[in-house]
């Protein structure tokens, strides 16, 4: 297991989100879950293990545009005919920043 999965705390977020590869796949999927370094997204599009993506994520209550973010696939895993559970990866030098109060979330 990765230890940035084990280092930052997870918030659950079920929120719809929008995912876009390099190559120009796109898709829309579900945050499932969100921390300071990673991602956890249920989508139909199958990613390849240290697959450079785009997440686009609408959060209204941070700001008016949608908040976009470069990650890494870390691990990846067919949990239903057609429908991937991804974990991604923002990198130590692009964390979000999480207010202690988890009542917003701000892209650095």
């Amino acid at each position: 297991m990765p230890a940035y999965r084990r280092s930052y705390n997870r918030f659950k977020v079920n929120r719809s989100c929008f995912l876009s590869a390099p190559e120009g796949t796109e898709q829309s999927s579900i945050l499932k879950d969100l921390s300071a370094r990673g991602a956890g997204i249920l989508s139909h599009m199958a990613l390849a293990i240290n697959q450079k993506i785009n997440l686009v994520i609408s959060a209204p209550f941070i700001s008016r545009e949608n908040l976009s973010k470069q990650a890494t696939v870390v691990w990846s895993k067919e949990i239903n005919n057609g429908l991937w559970q991804h974990g991604l990866d923002f990198g130590e030098d692009s964390k979000i920043y999480i207010p202690p109060d988890n009542t917003g979330l701000s892209f650095s």
